[in-house]
């Protein structure tokens, strides 16, 4: 037995690893003054992060891995509260686009910039060059499975 059959897998260290990190986010957002914001909203801020277009609640809920009943129940309640804003499609007038309002982007900044000092934190643990090969590590895996996706 190789000493690599103890312990948790690959999976679950993830898991783990993210348990942490989000319970560290739901700490920042209770302290950090947005209200009506939760964990579960990050399903819509991060894929609109990089799309400041905006994008259509199918897409938002492919790319979170949940359902549009769902992701359309975050968007609602974001949308209440001046984070998000629906507009229409110029390329299809039945659709809506989803888009961080300015408040919306004033949270993303802030989260992002929370990211950051947790990445430091993480760094000042087990070095930094540990945590940049991770995160490419991991941007690779996610990038194959994106390419492979997109294959079928």
């Amino acid at each position: 037995m190789s000493s690599h059959d103890h312990g948790p897998r690959l999976g679950a260290l993830v898991r783990l690893v993210a348990q942490r990190l989000s319970e560290k986010y739901a700490a920042w957002l209770e302290a950090s003054g947005f209200e009506h914001v939760q964990p579960a909203h990050a399903a819509v801020f991060q894929p609109l992060w990089d799309k400041p277009e905006g994008a259509r609640l199918t897409t938002l809920a492919r790319t979170s891995r949940i359902t549009k009943q769902s992701m359309s129940a975050l968007v609602d309640q974001l949308e209440t509260h001046g984070y998000v804003e629906r507009l229409p499609d110029p390329e299809d007038a039945r659709a809506s686009l989803v888009r961080l309002t300015p408040r919306g982007r004033t949270l993303a900044r802030a989260a992002r910039s929370f990211a950051r000092e947790v990445e430091a934190e993480l760094a000042e643990r087990v070095g930094a060059r540990r945590i940049e090969d991770l995160r490419t590590t991991l941007l690779m895996l996610r990038q194959s499975w994106l390419d492979e996706e997109k294959e079928k």
